[in-house]
């Protein structure tokens, strides 16, 4: 059974996470307030509906309570999205997801409610600076105090050879989650990390590990691909 997601806030943010989450298989309803963004979004193929978000009767009335996440994706309206995030635990709303748009806004939404508060602008900033300072271009996940998931190309300098002899935990303290093998996104392979699978130069290692141990593999052997 697919999982039923409603967003609030047909932005740019809500608009690619409603694609994103379609494509993902989840049942996805976008409420708008603007009548010409409505129209947009319908003419898009979203599942959309008028609402407004701070209008609690409104929000039963749509069916926000039958939902398995709401997203609250509204843009500039701090106020907006504060008074909707309130009234969806009111509601009793199984998971809250809200955005913010900076530090101050993100410690209101905690307080208010909200079960998950992403900043889009401030985590994107940060990835970047990741990737700036240490010269790499892996795109990086932070997991929890130095430790991150990375996407490693395999360059040129790399020997080749299966995971078992490559001892890549003990030599260079990384562990090797998945591996992508394809010249593009639409024929790439994701294969599992079993220790007979021989690694080849232009695969992709999705690996997990400390920052600095990270980056020196990828210095040393990593070259970009754009996945």
């Amino acid at each position: 059974m697919s999982r039923r997601v409603f967003i609030i806030g047909g932005g740019n943010f809500g608009t690619q996470l409603a694609k994103r989450l379609a494509e993902l298989g989840a049942e996805v309803i976008i409420a708008e307030r603007n009548s010409k963004r409505m129209e947009e979004l319908s003419g898009d193929g979203f599942h959309v509906m008028e609402l407004d978000a701070e209008d609690e009767t409104a929000l039963v009335q749509a069916g926000v309570q039958n939902a398995d996440v709401v997203v609250v994706s509204i843009g500039q309206n701090l106020q907006g999205s504060i008074i909707a995030t309130l009234a969806l635990k009111d509601l009793g709303i199984k998971k809250i997801v809200a955005r913010a748009v900076d530090d101050k806004h993100a410690k209101v939404l905690g307080k208010v409610g909200a079960d998950i508060v992403i900043l889009p602008t401030r985590d994107m900033a940060n990835r970047l600076a990741e990737r700036l300072l240490a010269k790499v271009m892996s795109e990086r996940t932070p997991v929890i105090e130095d430790f991150q998931i990375a996407h490693i190309c395999v360059g040129e300098n790399f020997e080749e050879g299966s995971l078992v002899d490559l001892k890549l935990p003990q030599k260079h303290k990384i562990t090797v989650l998945l591996i992508l093998r394809g010249e593009t996104e639409e024929d790439m392979d994701v294969l599992e990390a079993s220790s007979d699978l021989y690694i080849r130069q232009d695969d992709v290692l999705v690996v997990f590990g400390k920052r600095e141990c990270i980056n020196e593999y990828e210095r040393k052997y990593g070259v970009h691909k754009n996945f």
